[in-house]
């Protein structure tokens, strides 16, 4: 049954209810006004009786009472409420007042009468030569009470009709709003977030729809934001678990499944511990404890185990679902980032630096050697060359221009030793240039600029130097004067250039070594494929003095090798 319905079948019973309850107290009051009416009647009919008794009585002359009483009786007629019978000593009826005239169509049920009929009166009076009897009769009353509730009975019928017509048309105008306030909240049921009930004139209609759309605006809200975490936690490319207060995944994302190889169907319902190796599942019980006293962990490196068993390098980061209504705690939530490739970098980075620590060592031993060599074959060889350089001009002198054989031999010993000699200071510039040791390593570059210029005469050598460079310490001097000498072998082998530029600035903080020669220059990608020596070397001394090597250079224009050393 409708709300419309129901309100009108609510309403009829009220007003059923109040005509019912009004007609009760209506026969009521009428069963009170007759009884009065009655009993007044048949008082005031006895005492008018009496009164007729005692004059006939006192009065002879008019006759026997018995024939006072009926002439009186037929001059009185009908008594209103009484019927009044008048008998002579042998018991026949001598008088009888006649019936009602008032209202004999009328004829109310049997109940109604006697519900309304009060108890009946009865008075006798014995007179001479005959017997009087008056009894109550309340039925013209009860008649005349009858039309009075019929009439108003009806009246209230015709008033509760109309009212139910007019109140269920009012009510179907009132609830008119109700229909698309179900379609929406149908609509809603259904899963459709956009539903909403227009405005309406009635306040509190409009105060619901209102608040439905407020509450439509805010689910649509909450729901994207869901689907939008939702999709995060999906595409995320980390790994995502949530599991309950007793350890069981409840959420397993795509990433965790592609990291562990586990699928949800799989993995739902079963311990976190799952996916902990044995060995580290006390790691794994302490985090749990300081998850619970702290609310939450972050980037704690450790290792969990796949379906296949292999271990994989993870950063786990966890935190406390807590029930935002009873603030119970009901699961965590952890976030685990593969970082194997990381732990392959980082322990390939401290193999490259062990590799770098050993060439920089090895380079210093290189170093040391070639010093070494470069001291014994100055002071060693040296020695022996300027003895023979003196024996072999000792013989000429004595031998000059009288033996020309001996002569011709002294003079071809002489020249081999100044060729052995000039070899030999060559090959100690070059392991071990002295003047790096002497005079410093401005001095040195200018030095050996001046002979890379008389040696290549094509090669137009261009050197700058800015600040002070002269106390770098022995080991970044050696290295800078490695960098710049491969870096002119370089221009001198490939590059065929016209000229090259080679500037060293000192701030504070770093040293700047730049070479720019306008040669034919490469194309970078051929480091990626070939091994060129030369820059793998300057790249290695570079890093080994914690400094960036950075090459441009393309072909037909030239190359821009620039070093960067800090020196505080």
């Amino acid at each position: 049954m409708g709300l419309r319905y129901r309100f009108n079948f609510l309403l009829t019973l009220i007003m059923a209810v109040f005509i019912v309850t009004l007609m009760f107290v209506m026969m009521k009051s009428s069963k009170n006004s007759i009884l009065e009416g009655v009993e007044s009647a048949h008082k005031v009919t006895m005492q008018l009786l009496d009164t007729v008794i005692v004059s006939s009585a006192q009065n002879p002359n008019w006759g026997t009472t018995d024939y006072v009483m009926a002439q009186f009786l037929e001059e009185l007629g009908y008594v209103r409420s009484n019927d009044i019978l008048l008998y002579d000593l042998q018991n026949n009826l001598i008088y009888k007042t006649p019936q009602s005239t008032y209202r004999l169509d009328v004829h109310p049920p049997q109940w109604f009468s006697n519900f309304l009929a009060p108890q009946e009166m009865v008075g006798t009076r014995v007179i001479r030569f005959g017997r009087l009897i008056v009894s109550s009769n309340p039925s013209g009353a009860i008649r005349e009470a009858w039309v009075s509730i019929k009439s108003i009975f009806f009246t209230a019928m015709l008033f509760f009709i109309f009212i139910n017509i007019i109140a269920y048309k009012a009510l179907g105008g009132w609830l008119r709003p109700i229909k698309p306030m179900i379609k929406a909240i149908e609509k809603m049921g259904k899963g459709d977030l956009g539903a909403r009930i227009p405005s309406f004139d009635v306040p509190e209609f409009s105060a619901i729809a209102k608040n439905f759309n407020m509450m439509g605006d805010s689910l649509e809200n909450q729901i994207l934001e869901n689907k939008r975490l939702a999709l995060i936690a999906e595409q995320t490319a980390d790994a995502v678990m949530i599991h309950d207060e007793k350890l069981n995944i409840t959420f397993w994302n795509n990433s965790a499944e592609r990291m562990f190889k586990y699928k949800r169907k799989q993995i739902l319902g079963k311990s976190a511990k799952i996916i902990v190796p044995e060995f580290l599942l006390e790691e794994f019980n302490k985090n749990l404890k300081k998850i619970k006293s702290k609310n939450f962990l972050q980037h704690i490196e450790t290792k969990r185990k796949g379906k296949s068993g292999k271990l994989v390098d993870v950063s786990i980061s966890a935190s406390l679902l807590v029930d935002p209504t009873t603030k119970k705690i009901i699961g965590n939530i952890v976030s685990m980032r593969d970082i194997s490739e990381k732990m392959v970098a980082k322990r390939s980075r401290a193999e490259l630096r062990k590799n770098r620590e050993l060439t920089s060592i090895i380079q210093e031993h290189v170093e040391d050697e070639r010093k070494s060599l470069a001291r014994e074959l100055h002071d060693e060889l040296g020695q022996y060359v300027s003895a023979i350089k003196i024996f072999s001009q000792n013989i000429l002198n004595r031998s000059k221009g009288k033996d020309e054989a001996i002569e011709t031999s002294a003079s071809s010993v002489t020249a081999a030793a100044n060729q052995i000699y000039d070899g030999m200071h060559n090959i100690i510039r070059k392991l071990r240039p002295g003047s790096l040791d002497n005079l410093g390593l401005s001095e040195t570059l200018k030095d050996e600029m001046n002979k890379w210029q008389s040696q290549h005469p094509s090669l137009k050598v261009n050197l700058k130097i800015k600040g002070d460079v002269d106390f770098l310490g022995e080991v970044v001097n050696i290295n800078v004067y490695r960098i710049i000498q491969e870096a002119m072998n370089n221009v001198i082998k490939h590059a065929k250039a016209t000229s090259i530029n080679i500037s060293l600035l000192k701030t504070k903080d770093t040293l700047k070594i730049e070479c720019v020669d306008d040669g034919e220059g490469f194309d970078l990608k051929i480091l990626k494929k070939t091994k060129q020596f030369g820059l793998m070397g300057i790249k290695e001394r570079a890093q080994a003095l914690n400094g960036k090597l950075e090459i441009k250079s393309s072909e037909k224009k030239g190359t821009h090798l620039t070093v960067v050393i800090p020196t505080s």
